[in-house]
């Protein structure tokens, strides 16, 4: 009988001698699958959720597993930004020792003085210490610097408006002049405070339980308390008059605050629109997993001291991208 194993696991003879994963294999794999990562899983999810054939079940899972991968991403986005803000300074530092180490943790209250210096200082100083990073103080004082700063912050490589073509060829220019921008847009975009937090408290909830509920939103805003007007208008939406999936953010409560006298705020749902549902995907999750792709390339390019090359996509990515092309012509 043949010996059991953990299913989908295999692990190597611990006889081995192995190296430790070099800096040039760990950005490679980041190239390669790592920034894609939630992208592929999201979009297969997308598909599954655009399909006539899908059942309604199949549909809600779908958009369930969308804002999923989304909450996902945006962590792994912050854990590689905050680790490349260091290694772009010190790159004898291990990357994959440094993506170990970061975790992500809104703080409840801000913490006095520069949430960068103390996350640097705990990572450079303290090589084992595991080390939390509230996103928001983090990205907003990126979002204070000025554009040039920024791209030199994650890049260890000074912004200026022609920079050397042994490192950007001038078919990648455009590119290169959009980074001041694109990173302050997603500097902002973590601290936001009507957008990040809700898309991390939603991630939190369809992770653990899930803590979730199928309802009806437009009969629930008929029967339950809202006003005329609020119900008058959703019933406008035939879109949203279906089963959604409701998130609940505080057990079985749908109204809840932080206190009794606070204003109360609904448990709000999962948008089941398929408009709504592209749009996330393309301009959030697609946009910045292009900008963070192009991150890793120019850090190869400058570690490895080669030319940047943006256009060798994995043909399953290279379909996304193309697919992002169709969306912003006929959105």
């Amino acid at each position: 009988m043949a010996q059991r194993t953990t299913p989908f696991l295999l692990n190597l003879s611990s006889d081995l001698d192995e190296p430790n994963v070099s800096n040039d294999e760990f950005l490679d794999s980041l190239d390669r699958i790592g920034v894609w990562l939630r992208v592929l899983a999201a979009y297969d999810s997308l598909e599954r959720y655009a399909s006539p054939e899908s059942t309604t079940i199949q549909r809600l899972a779908a958009l369930s597993n969308i804002y999923l991968q989304l909450g996902a991403q945006l962590e792994d986005q912050a854990v590689s930004l905050v680790a490349f803000s260091v290694w772009s300074k010190n790159r004898e530092l291990v990357l994959a020792d440094l993506f170990s180490r970061i975790f992500v943790r809104r703080a409840l209250k801000s913490a006095d003085g520069s949430e960068i210096q103390r996350v640097h200082a705990k990572l450079e100083k303290s090589p084992k210490a595991m080390v939390p990073v509230d996103p928001r103080a983090f990205f907003r004082e990126v979002a204070e610097m000025p554009g040039a700063e920024s791209v030199e912050f994650f890049l260890g490589y000074r912004w200026r408006p022609v920079p050397s073509v042994k490192l950007i060829p001038k078919r990648h220019i455009a590119v290169w002049d959009a980074l001041p921008e694109e990173f302050r847009r997603i500097a902002i975009s973590f601290y936001d405070e009507a957008y990040n937090p809700r898309i991390a408290a939603a991630y939190n909830k369809l992770k653990h339980g899930p803590q979730i509920v199928v309802q009806n939103p437009v009969e629930r805003a008929k029967c339950y308390g809202s006003s005329p007007d609020l119900s008058g208008e959703l019933a406008r939406y035939d879109a949203i008059d279906k089963p959604s999936v409701r998130l609940l953010f505080a057990g079985a409560r749908t109204r809840y605050g932080l206190t009794d006298s606070a204003p109360k705020s609904a448990a709000p749902f999962l948008i089941d629109h398929e408009g709504a549902a592209k749009q996330l995907f393309f301009e959030t999750m697609v946009h910045h997993a292009n900008l963070v792709s192009t991150l890793v390339k120019m850090q190869i390019a400058i570690y490895k001291g080669t030319p940047i090359e943006l256009g060798n996509l994995d043909e399953g990515v290279a379909r996304i991208v193309k697919a992002m092309g169709h969306y912003w012509n006929f959105r």
